[in-house]
């Protein structure tokens, strides 16, 4: 009952029958507008999309997701998808690395920015310009020794030339041995000459792989354009495959493909997890309840809350994302909780000898105070994360909230209209109780005082465990630990590996910065350089910083100036030598084409990665964080994006990528963590004290909850498990758990007097068990997931759901029991109660 309210017999039990008979006598015409309800809101909620994508879980102002914008609307390749061709026959790898260049060069161009099947062009850049790419100090050395080398064939052709130089002082000259200084100059020229005459394509080390790299101009974030282009991309590896035959092995990876997988990997889990819930539910309802059309008149009353929840977040908030994705098997694990109670109530009244509106208002009157509670309790616990700026956590407080009052609202309005229906054509028979009460109440103790002092003693120690357990780091530290480990994202990520080996490229740790003009960008670099000077390799913040800048030569100007006087030198001497000296000579002789290279003369295939959307060049950065450093720790995560924010590169300077997404994803769900589960147990408390008052019975629902809750800490501890974005949701849910089980106890306790712990539990308690199932059953339907978080989340959750029900079964009825003068009685054997005579199926 409502406390401070007449009994439920009185004016409020009056206005629930009274609701009762209405919705009898409404009763087709609320069947037809729920069904209508849940056609349409099954319409808008399959249209509900997954946005798997981490930035999803951030506010949109949050810095790094507005630099990640910022950088998108500016840079124009986001993705990557690596193909790689492999075999052991060179030839057949060749002829497939060319069929694939081939096909590839057909994909979508709204889709592809770039194809690089080979790096010739690069090539054949440096090689045009091979003397500007020389070191300076190497052109002078090389001057001065060309010098050297011309007086000496010149004196050499001179027939009255005497060489009197002692033959231990001159230059060691074996067969074309050459000056010091030309010969470093010709050994350069020869290995340009040698990359430039090198066999075409990406080829690895060993030979046995060929890569082709396809640039998209969307992020992996964007599933439906990575879907279009890998439908396309796969069938024309096909199509290379099937010409090439077996001896060659075609693949394709990137972080285009992993997303599709990640994606794939989520929705087959929750469509796994929904429907497992749903039927494995089901059974345990039937077995419960052995009534077929009592079941369906439940189940169809939850789906319609359930489907009309995630309409409402398709109208409120547009999707899903990685937190909130798996919220149907938890709404209904939850929300089936009110009309299950509803249902358990209305039978044990048929049992009674009740029928029709008597019954349905019996039960909606004896049971509406607990579900009330624990729907508010639960939803207010839900609600404690809308608080947050987290969205990951928002989200999932918004659905869940309104998720929990939907189901209420639909068991207590559309349950009892289908009941109505069912009364009316006979169609509930009237069985024996439920075994299960039965159990339950044989366990509770003759003496509750030992079950209090053990039940608070423990309290007391889970309360000191999980202390401990909170403030002694139980975030998570690693961010493999949060990704997905389906079969196929575990082949892609292997075959990622080997691309990257055999490369020799290092892909992790990379991220971009934008500068609003050259100079700028030029400043950043400069910045960013001296950031790591005198610093140990193993404690600098960058292994490598590029920009446009490092694909051009340096100190054009002074090396023109050398390489035209090199250039006139040889003119002259050229006259006076042999044949072989004069060609020798040429090869050392800076064409006349040389001139100062710019920004636009770089070619596109070198420059995207510093080319803008519009065109424009050298505004871009690309920074390597320091080899050794871990992108999956956690707490080295934070430390280096803080770094690298900390070095003040200048004003309208961009700095983005995913680390700092993801950092910013940890440093939210830190600060917001303890703060929403701080609200939603003030919210419980509130709650409760509305609704059950501030006397001994709300005392209990309290006491047992922060027992449940405490107890579910404890064993977080010594379980080992550690916190993600998704486990700090579990504990604001927890304390909901801990409210609504125990507050069903405890109100129909007090419903039916003091001292009736032990009828409570054969009645009641049999359902809070049912209750306990079904949520236990949505929860442990996570544990399918690819995800590891999401396991992680699942089994923290379950494990709320055992302590709490374990505190509502054992504690409760002690502490409600302990009026009787310490002992409680209890039957010799489980009874079974008469049965009335049963109305017909």
């Amino acid at each position: 009952m409502i406390p401070g309210l007449p009994p439920l017999s009185g004016r409020v039990g009056d206005a629930i029958h009274r609701l009762a008979g209405w919705i009898d006598r409404r009763r087709r015409e609320i069947l037809i507008v729920s069904l209508v309800v849940l056609v349409g809101a099954g319409f808008l909620a399959r249209r509900l999309p997954i946005r798997s994508d981490i930035t999803h879980l951030l506010p949109p102002t949050t810095p790094s997701v507005v630099a990640l914008h910022q950088l998108e609307a500016r840079v124009p390749t986001f993705g990557t998808i690596l193909v790689v061709a492999e075999g052991k026959d060179p030839a057949q790898r060749a002829r497939a690395g060319q069929l694939l260049a081939r096909q590839l060069a057909g994909l979508d161009p709204q889709l592809v920015t770039q194809v690089i099947a080979d790096d010739r062009e690069a090539r054949d850049f440096v090689w045009r310009n091979r003397f500007l790419f020389a070191d300076l100090p190497d052109l002078e050395a090389a001057r001065n020794a060309l010098d050297d080398e011309i007086r000496r064939a010149k004196l050499a052709s001179n027939p009255l030339y005497v060489d009197l130089e002692d033959e231990d002082e001159k230059p060691a000259r074996g067969a074309g041995a050459q000056p010091d200084g030309t010969a470093e100059l010709r050994r350069k020229l020869d290995e340009a000459r040698a990359r430039h005459e090198g066999a075409p394509g990406l080829v690895s080390r060993d030979g046995t792989m060929q890569l082709l790299v396809v640039r998209t101009t969307f992020s992996n974030s964007e599933l439906t354009l990575g879907g279009r282009l890998v439908a396309d991309l796969d069938a024309r590896m096909a199509a290379v495959q099937r010409e090439v035959g077996p001896s060659v092995t075609i693949s394709a990876q990137g972080d285009v493909y992993t997303a599709l997988a990640e994606h794939r990997a989520l929705t087959r889990g929750v469509l796994i997890a929904t429907l497992l819930t749903v039927v494995v539910v089901a059974a345990g309802l039937l077995l419960y309840f052995r009534s077929l059309v009592a079941l369906g008149a439940l189940f169809f009353s939850l789906a319609v809350g359930t489907v009309a929840t995630f309409a409402f977040t398709r109208l409120t908030i547009g999707h899903l994302n990685l937190a909130t994705a798996f919220l149907s098997s938890i709404v209904v694990g939850n929300g089936i909780n009110f009309g299950l109670i509803l249902l358990a109530r209305f039978l044990e009244e048929r049992r009674a000898g009740k029928r029709g509106v008597d019954a349905i208002g019996a039960a909606m009157a004896g049971t509406m105070a607990g579900t009330l509670t624990a729907a508010l309790t639960a939803s207010v616990a839900y609600a404690s994360l809308t608080i947050t700026s987290f969205e990951g956590f928002r989200h999932f407080g918004i659905i869940g909230g309104a998720g929990m009052i939907a189901c209420w609202a639909a068991a207590y309005l559309i349950l009892p209209a289908g009941l109505a229906v069912l009364e009316r054509r006979g169609m509930v028979a009237t069985r024996r109780e439920p075994a299960l009460g039965r159990v339950v109440a044989w366990f509770l103790p003759r003496r509750p005082l030992p079950v209090v002092f053990f039940g608070l003693a423990l309290t007391v120690f889970a309360s000191a465990a999980a202390y401990h357990f909170v403030v002694n780091d139980p975030l998570e530290k690693s961010m493999k630990n949060l990704l997905s480990d389906s079969d196929e994202l575990v082949r892609m990520r292997e075959r990622l590996h080997r691309v990257h080996d055999a490369f020799s490229w290092d892909t992790t740790g990379i991220f971009i910065l934008a500068a609003p003009d050259r100079a700028a960008a030029r400043d950043v670099v400069a910045k960013l350089r001296a950031a790591d000077l005198g610093v140990p390799a193993e404690r600098r913040l960058l292994s490598k910083v590029e920009s446009l800048d490092d694909l051009l030569p340096r100190e054009q100007a002074a090396k023109l100036t050398l390489l035209a006087d090199v250039r006139h030198r040889i003119d002259e001497a050229l006259p006076d030598l042999d044949e072989a000296e004069r060609d020798e000579l040429l090869q050392l002789r800076p064409p006349e084409s040389l001139r100062a290279l710019g920004d636009r003369d770089v070619p596109a295939s070198i420059a995207a990665p510093f080319t803008e959307r519009d065109g424009t060049r050298g505004r871009l950065v690309v920074a390597h964080a320091r080899r050794g450093l871990d992108p999956d720790d956690i707490p080295t995560l934070i430390s280096f994006t803080a770094a690298v924010r900390a070095l003040h590169l200048g004003d309208g300077v961009i700095v983005g990528g995913s680390m700092f997404v993801f950092a910013d994803v940890l440093e939210h769900m830190q600060a917001d963590g303890p703060r929403a589960t701080v609200v939603a147990l003030l919210g419980a408390i509130l709650v409760v004290l509305v609704l059950v008052g501030g006397n001994r019975h709300g005392v209990i629902t309290l006491l047992c909850c922060v027992s449940g809750t405490a107890l579910m800490l404890a064993c977080a501890w010594l379980l080992g498990l550690k916190g993600n974005v998704l486990d700090f949701i579990a504990l604001p849910i927890t304390i909901g758990i801990g409210i609504d089980y125990s507050v069903n106890i405890v109100t129909r306790v007090r419903h039916e007097g003091q001292g009736s712990a032990h009828r409570a539990l054969q009645t009641v308690g049999g359902a809070v068990v049912v209750c306990s199932f079904t949520t236990i059953v949505g929860y442990g339907s996570l544990l399918l997931s690819a995800n590891r978080g999401i396991r992680s989340f699942g089994t923290a959750a379950i494990v709320g759901e055992a302590t709490c029900l374990l505190a509502a079964l054992a504690l409760a009825p002690a502490l409600l029991a302990l009026g009787r003068g310490g002992r409680t009685p209890r039957p010799t054997r489980p009874t079974r109660p008469t049965v009335p005579a049963q109305t017909p199926e």
